[in-house]
């Protein structure tokens, strides 16, 4: 009785990992990665034309080279993480 208690235990927190882990909105696949990555990196580049002399261009630029390094480098949740925080430095709101 107390292994099939535990067991149950085991299961209920696994379920519930997983759909708290799902809840985050980050993709977790390594094509949905690829995909986010290549999404931000052309919206970066789209507003940044605009805006190459803004106070946090220079953060915003530093901060899209290491996402797009990374990226490259197959490390898609650092990539992912750098290139929204450079779109948020911009003032916009991350399309992936």
């Amino acid at each position: 009785m107390k292994i099939r208690t535990v067991l149950l235990a085991v299961a209920a927190t696994s379920t519930l990992s997983g759909a708290a882990f799902a809840a985050t909105g980050h993709p977790t696949s390594r094509e949905q990665m690829s995909y986010s990555c290549s999404v931000l990196e052309s919206q970066y580049n789209s507003i940044i034309e605009g805006k190459l002399d803004a106070p946090k261009a220079d953060k915003a630029e530093g901060l899209h080279a290491q996402g797009v390094d990374a990226c490259d480098s197959n490390n898609t949740g650092i990539g992912v993480q750098k290139l929204e925080q450079a779109v948020r430095a911009l003032g916009a709101k991350p399309a992936a």
